[in-house]
Parts: C-alpha cells; sequence; structure tokens
C-alpha cells in the first residue's frame, strides 16, 4: 500500500478516555488528539460509534478519505471486534484499510520504535487502571535465525491497589507498589519501563516508587503511547519498518502457521494460508482450488518451535467428478488466538456440474502459547 495522501491515524479506546494519534506527513510526526468532549470523561462501559471517531480524526486531519486507520480496544473480545468491524465496513472503509489490535500489540509498535538501547533488553508496561496493574514485558528473542517478539503478562490486583487507582490518590499505596516493582524486575532485567493507566495520570509519581522505576533502566510515564502506537501500526500498513524482520508472537497473534501442499502449473508447491505472527482476528482466509484427491485434504501444521504435524480433513462426503472438475472453496476462520474453524463448499463446475451443496466443518485448537 503507497502512500499517496489520506488519513493515517490509531485510536486508542480506553477506560476513561478516547485518544487518536494523527500522522502528519508533511512533518513526519504523530499529533495526539482527545477524542471526547472537552472535560467529559469515558464511563467504563459507554460505546462510542467508531465510524463517528474516524469521521472526527479526517475533519481534525483536512483529509477526505480514509488511507490506513489502526484501532485499540479495552478487550479484545470477538463480540466487540465484530461490532466495531460492522461500523468500519458500514461506513465504507474497506477491509484492506482497517485493523484491530491489542493494547499490548499497539505497545509493541510504540516501545519498538524507540532508539535500541531503549528495548534491547526487552520493555515492561505497567498499565495501572482500576481493576488493578497489567504488566506486560516484550523481548525480542532469536531461534533458528529467526527473530520473535515475546509477551509475558503478569497482573497486580490487590483491593488496596484497586481503590487506590478509583480514588485517584496512589500515595498511600506507594509501598505495595514498591514491592511490586522490586518482585517483578528481579525476575525480569529490561531496558525501559513504561507507565500507563489512569492510576498513574497523576502530576508526581510517589518518590520511592519513581526512584525504583529508574534502578538501572529508563522508564517514561505517559498517558498517549496506545494511541501513538496504533498510529505507528497503521503506518506501517502503508510503509513497513519496524517489524520487517520480526515474527509478533503477542496474546493476540496466531502462534501456528497453517500450510497445505498444491500443484501449480505441473509443480509440486507448499501454498501458505496463515503465517505465525498474523493477528488471529484478521487472519480470515479464503481460497478456490480443484481436487484429484476427493478423499481427504491434508494441512500442515506449523509449531512455534518450527515443528509440522498433520491434520487430515476427510471431505469424502464431496460427490465424485472425473477430470479435475471438483471445485471447493475453503474458508480459515480464527475464534481466537488458538482456535479455528475450517470449512470446506463444494463449488460445482461452471455450467457443467452444480453443486452438491455439501459444507464440511473442522475446528482445529492449538495449544495456548
Amino acid at each position: 500500500m503507497e502512500y499517496n495522501g489520506g488519513l493515517i491515524a490509531g485510536i486508542d479506546i480506553a477506560e476513561k478516555t478516547i485518544q487518536a494519534g494523527i500522522y502528519d506527513s508533511t512533518k513526519g510526526v504523530i499529533r495526539t488528539v482527545n477524542l471526547l468532549p472537552e472535560g467529559k470523561e469515558k464511563q467504563p462501559d459507554e460505546v462510542y460509534p467508531v465510524n463517528k471517531l474516524v469521521a472526527e480524526c479526517l475533519r481534525l486531519s483536512n483529509e477526505t478519505q480514509v488511507k490506513s486507520v489502526c484501532i485499540t480496544l479495552p478487550e479484545f473480545y470477538i463480540d466487540e471486534l465484530n461490532r466495531v468491524r460492522d461500523e468500519l465496513e458500514g461506513a465504507g472503509i474497506s477491509g484492506d484499510k482497517w485493523q484491530l489490535i491489542s493494547k499490548a500489540e499497539s505497545f509493541a509498535y510504540y516501545a519498538y520504535s524507540q532508539k535500541r538501547e531503549l528495548y534491547s533488553s526487552g520493555v515492561a508496561l505497567f498499565d495501572y487502571g482500576s481493576k488493578g496493574i497489567r504488566c506486560d514485558m516484550l523481548a525480542i528473542r532469536k531461534k533458528d535465525n529467526n527473530n520473535y517478539l515475546l509477551q509475558e503478562s503478569t497482573d497486580y490486583t490487590s483491593q488496596a491497589i484497586c481503590n487506590a487507582a478509583s480514588n485517584g490518590n496512589i500515595d498511600g499505596v506507594e509501598d505495595e507498589l514498591c514491592n511490586m516493582a522490586e518482585e517483578y524486575f528481579a525476575k525480569r532485567p529490561v531496558s525501559s519501563a513504561y507507565l500507563t493507566g489512569s492510576g498513574f495520570n497523576v502530576e508526581k509519581l510517589p518518590p520511592k516508587f519513581a526512584k525504583l522505576m529508574v534502578k538501572r533502566r529508563k522508564a517514561f510515564v505517559g498517558q498517549n503511547l496506545y494511541c501513538k502506537g496504533a498510529c505507528l501500526c497503521a503506518l506501517e500498513a502503508v510503509k513497513p519498518r519496524i517489524f520487517t524482520d520480526v515474527t509478533m508472537l503477542l496474546d493476540n497473534r496466531v502462534k501456528y502457521g497453517i500450510e497445505t501442499d498444491i500443484v501449480q502449473y505441473g509443480k509440486d508447491k507448499r501454498f501458505r494460508i496463515i503465517k505465525p505472527g498474523t493477528n488471529w482476528y484478521m487472519a480470515d482466509r479464503t481460497m478456490e482450488y480443484m481436487l484429484d484427491d476427493l478423499r481427504k485434504i491434508t494441512l500442515k501444521i506449523i509449531t512455534p518451535d518450527n515443528r509440522y504435524y498433520d491434520e487430515v480433513i476427510d471431505i469424502s462426503e464431496i460427490p465424485f467428478r472425473e477430470g479435475m472438475t471438483t471445485r471447493i472453496s475453503m474458508n480459515v476462520k480464527f475464534m481466537s488466538a488458538d482456535r479455528c474453524l475450517i470449512s470446506i463448499k463444494d463449488m460445482g463446475f461452471g455450467d457443467f456440474f452444480k453443486s452438491s451443496g455439501k459444507v464440511i466443518y473442522k475446528e482445529l485448537e492449538f495449544a495456548n502459547g
């Protein structure tokens, strides 16, 4: 996707705020804007139509069309994802111009767009909201000449920490915050730590905790890194730069690949259906081809450690037709990062053979992580 004008933006829908990062192509910078009316705070269950948020970004950017938009949501659940998808499609924004990603993924784009010394050993994100502190460590690890971005998540949800965030006063839980940080960093040395969320939206961090956060690492506090990271992800769709040689094995990414053997122009080939590291919600593939074996389809599954195993789908219910006149459509759709549904439909063969109407379903589940 080449850039020839149009909106490039990231929208972060958070617990209490909705922000956008809008790319200014003339200056090469990302501008952060608040998409809520001035003085208004979003309620946790309040729903804002995404098409209107995109329309506001268009107005603020003086653009007339969408080039690439990326949206982060408070929860990466399929019902909410489907709602947002329907609103984007209803607004006429084609599927190749939008992405839905998790908070951790937008943070990855932000953190790894910085100088190398700020992420070389890994990065840690502390997101403090009314439900506690979510800690995500991201690190690139090399195996078999491949680079993998890995994620480890930890939650701190004591009642005192939750109450302090809701009250807007974290000075009273300084000792608990320090204990949390000491325990966390004792096992996970990182180059940089980032603090965000309503709990850390204070004028000044508790002094002992602030001193601990910058011990042997850099530390940053900010409330706009998700929208900036989402904007960088949107920009990456136009011009890949940050993760060109890295497979992202984050929580919302598919960790198993799917391939199959085909014959193309008389030559045997391995066809990749799903690549490891694909965002599971965006991993929807449909392909049509003709079969010469009417009994089964064999899928090659690639594990995170680059091993292969076969998944065989029995398709013998589809009527046999001679002379390579059996045409099928196969759809692979993920329901979560570790579960997908495969549907195989008899398409018939033009005016010669009508479809039998047969559809075969197969659900695959992969080991989590």
